[in-house]
C-alpha cells in the first residue's frame, strides 16, 4: 500500500470504521480484504529479509487494529491507514526487541570463549526447560533430591540427612525420582535431552 492507496482504500467507504465499531462483521471482513495485502508488504519492509514471521506478524497487526476499531479507539476513517502503519512498525519493533533480549543464564564471557555461541544458547535454553519441568514434579521429595544431588552437587550423606532418607535406600530413592523425571521428559517430548 503506497500512501495514496492507503487513503484511497479508507476513503472509498468512510463509514467502515463506524460500522466495525458498531459490530458489523461484514465491515470487519471488508477491512481485512482491503488491508491484508498491504500490511504484509509493509511488514516485509520492516522485517529482516526472508524472515518467516512476516505472515504471523501481519495477522497480529490486523487483529490488533480490528480489536481497537471494535472498541472505538480509531474514530476517523482518514486516520486508519496511519494507525495501521504505526501498528506495523510497533509490532515489528517489538518482535525484534523480544528476540534481542538475551537469556541471563548466558554471560558474555561464555560466548567470547566458545567456539560456537549457538550451542551455548541452546544448552542454556535446555537447562532452563529442564529446571521448569523439574519444578512441575508432583512429589516434593523427588524434586528436592534431584536438585540437591544433581544440580547442587551436594554430598549423598548431606542429602540423606536433610531429607531423612536412610543411606542404604538412597540409590533406590534417587532411581525412582529419576524415573519419574524421565516420564515427565517423555510426556514433554524431550526424552532425548
Amino acid at each position: 500500500m503506497s500512501g495514496g492507496q492507503e487513503y484511497a482504500a479508507a476513503g472509498a467507504e468512510p463509514d467502515l470504521v463506524a460500522r466495525i465499531g458498531a459490530g458489523d462483521r461484514d465491515a470487519e471482513a471488508e477491512f481485512v480484504r482491503r488491508y491484508a495485502a498491504g500490511v504484509r508488504v509493509l511488514m516485509r519492509r520492516y522485517c529482516r529479509p526472508g524472515d518467516p514471521v512476516v505472515e504471523d506478524l501481519s495477522q497480529e497487526v490486523l487483529m490488533h487494529v480490528l480489536e481497537r476499531l471494535r472498541v472505538g479507539a480509531v474514530l476517523d476513517a482518514n486516520a486508519l491507514p496511519a494507525y495501521v502503519r504505526s501498528s506495523i512498525v510497533r509490532t515489528a519493533n517489538a518482535e525484534y526487541r523480544r528476540r534481542r533480549d538475551v537469556d541471563p543464564a548466558i554471560s558474555v564471557d561464555d560466548i567470547a570463549g566458545s567456539e560456537n555461541p549457538a550451542e551455548i544458547h541452546v544448552a542454556a535454553q535446555r537447562a532452563s526447560l529442564l529446571k521448569a519441568l523439574l519444578s512441575e514434579m508432583p512429589v516434593a521429595r523427588d524434586r528436592e533430591i534431584l536438585v540437591r544431588f544433581y544440580l547442587n552437587e551436594e554430598d549423598r550423606d548431606d542429602v540423606c540427612r536433610a531429607l531423612d532418607i536412610d543411606a542404604s535406600h538412597f540409590r533406590r530413592v534417587v532411581h525412582r525420582a529419576r524415573e519419574r523425571f524421565r516420564l515427565l521428559l517423555d510426556q514433554a517430548g524431550l526424552s532425548e535431552v
